[in-house]
């Protein structure tokens, strides 16, 4: 795979602000369905592996218990053909005042659909990519 082309990365980046917005208004049923694709799969610290999208919401939904917003930005996106890879970080904003944001780095496997480009496996960790 090479660095994704600009249409990629750009339509790679209106996912990832819808994702922003879901995760803003705590509607973690919503950031699933515009995020990913029907059957996803996603890695996450201290859970097993995780298999479609009820169950990611399930974390979500805990993960948003804790964080206010979460921005996504934008590190390394390659792709080939209809798949791509992104490495990128994720900066969280904590619901109790005065706490600092949390860092994750995250690499997910993107597969463009009928419905637009969708995240089919997540792996994320809590601390810095760089």
């Amino acid at each position: 795979m090479t660095q994704a082309p600009d249409d990629v990365r750009q339509a790679i980046r209106v996912r990832s602000d819808l994702f922003e917005k879901h995760f803003a208004a705590s509607d973690a049923a919503a950031l699933v369905a515009d995020y990913y694709v029907a059957e996803p799969m996603m890695s996450a610290p201290d859970s097993s592996l995780l298999r479609g999208r009820e169950a990611i919401a399930a974390l979500f939904t805990e993960v948003m218990k804790a964080f206010v917003r979460c921005r996504l930005v934008q590190v390394e996106v390659r792709a080939g053909g209809d798949l791509a890879y992104e490495v990128s970080r994720a900066i969280l904003e904590p619901r109790e005042p005065g706490v600092e944001a949390t860092e994750c780095r995250y690499m997910i496997a993107w597969r463009r659909t009928s419905e637009g480009w969708r995240v089919e496996m997540d792996f994320f960790s809590w601390g810095k990519l760089l």
